[in-house]
């Protein structure tokens, strides 16, 4: 139970946007993907979410805490998810569809993700492991 308190105490060390950021958008945008299996994408944008979380638990859950690290498998699986999606919707014309919008909106989120991303990237391997 000690090792789950200080995951969300150090969650809870974030700031108040980036805490905000990766429960209201972040996730709920990535979470949103599993809709989307059935999609014209297929498997490969929930995939490319999954992959782009999932080792987070485990790197939060080894370094007991958040750190910049996590940045890296978002860099590994979103760069190519938001590509394969920036390359569908510049092929596709622009609809009302579920799939679409959800399309549009894992695109735009994680893209911005992306930009931070890039950033903690280099702050880690700059030399800045420290935990939140």
């Amino acid at each position: 139970m000690k090792k789950i308190s200080d995951l969300y105490a150090s969650f809870r060390r974030l700031t108040v946007p980036t805490q905000i950021w990766m429960m209201l958008v972040l996730a709920p945008a990535n979470f949103l993907t599993l809709a989307l299996i059935d999609g014209p994408l297929g498997l490969i944008v929930p995939l490319l979410s999954m992959l782009g979380f999932i080792p987070n638990l485990g790197i939060a859950w080894v370094q007991n805490g958040f750190s910049a690290a996590m940045a890296l498998p978002h860099l590994l699986f979103w760069a190519p998810q938001v590509a394969i999606l920036g390359n569908y919707l510049l092929q596709t014309p622009a609809n009302a569809s579920f799939t679409y919008t959800a399309y549009v909106i894992v695109f735009v989120v994680n893209t911005i993700s992306l930009l931070f991303d890039i950033r903690e990237t280099t702050k880690w391997f700059g030399g800045q492991k420290s935990i939140a």
